[in-house]
């Protein structure tokens, strides 16, 4: 099998459900399997994942129990290549390429490729967490896709190692798991990866566009102090009482018009589950 997909998620099952709404109707069908590795802290946020799970009955359900252990018996060697995201993650538009044409890419390369970006395109030019505006430098067109050397670039095109929607070959992955050591947490993973900066081959692949953008409107880590709710906050407290109470964030109403890097805060919006705003 090609592609499987690990999401992350604590507290948030109305984003989660975003997330999950976003990927059948924009992902192009690149991910075989989608596994969900989710903790809670009460079990009032228990009960909104037992909303979700039931409303998501071909997505496979992981509770955390120690993060590092699931995390890593997660990422089957059995799929050629592995995707990571998180549950503020939202696939805001339409994938027109194929699996296929993400795997022809790393396959006809002459430069060794170490991720493909869904999260990175020509349209990104400034960091959230960071609060800091970058230009592209140096890239070359390979087929309908783009190659940076990440050593070469600036802001989010310098950092290949995210587990915010880049594709990796599974065997790759696996090696920089197995470096790191320990991890508790998707920021703690994400940060030991960047460790490995020197020793992995440098060039990425990208998008004209992304398709993926991570909306930061609240933050449920307590080892990251990520930049979240500047424009438009919204507790996951708030969110899961509105899930629970049969809300869901209504895709349609969000502001995708002008997404200039991978992360972005967009307003929710929330509407009946089952009820079309279109």
């Amino acid at each position: 099998m090609r592609n499987q997909l690990i999401i992350f998620s604590k507290n948030r099952s109305c984003q989660l459900h975003l997330l999950l709404e976003s990927i059948e109707k924009n992902s192009n069908n690149i991910f075989d399997v989608i596994f969900v590795i989710y903790t809670y802290t009460t079990k009032e946020y228990f009960e909104g994942y037992d909303k979700l799970i039931l409303r998501f009955p071909n997505v496979s359900f992981i509770v955390e129990d120690d993060f590092y252990n699931n995390t890593m018996d997660s990422v089957n060697s059995g799929f050629e290549y592995t995707t990571f995201m998180v549950d503020d993650m939202i696939f805001y538009k339409k994938l027109e390429s194929t699996m296929e044409d993400i795997k022809g890419v790393f396959d006809i390369s002459e430069k060794p490729i170490s991720c493909f970006s869904l999260r990175l395109g020509m349209n990104c030019n400034y960091s959230h967490p960071a609060n800091l505006s970058y230009k592209l430098g140096n890239h070359e067109k390979i087929g309908n896709f783009n190659i940076v050397n990440v050593r070469e670039q600036k802001g989010d095109f310098a950092y290949p190692l995210s587990v915010d929607g880049h594709i990796f070959k599974t065997d790759f992955i696996k090696k920089c798991l197995h470096k790191i050591g320990r991890f508790s947490n998707p920021n703690t993973l994400e940060s030991k990866l960047q460790n490995l900066m020197g020793m992995i081959n440098p060039n990425m692949v990208f998008l004209d566009e992304s398709v993926i953008v991570g909306v930061p409107v609240n933050l449920v880590n307590d080892t990251h102090k990520n930049r979240q709710g500047i424009r438009f906050p919204f507790s996951e407290n708030d969110l899961n009482i509105r899930y629970k109470n049969n809300e869901v964030i209504d895709y349609i109403s969000m502001d995708f018009s002008n997404i200039n890097g991978p992360h972005k805060e967009i307003e929710y919006k929330l509407k009946k589950y089952g009820i079309s705003t279109r």
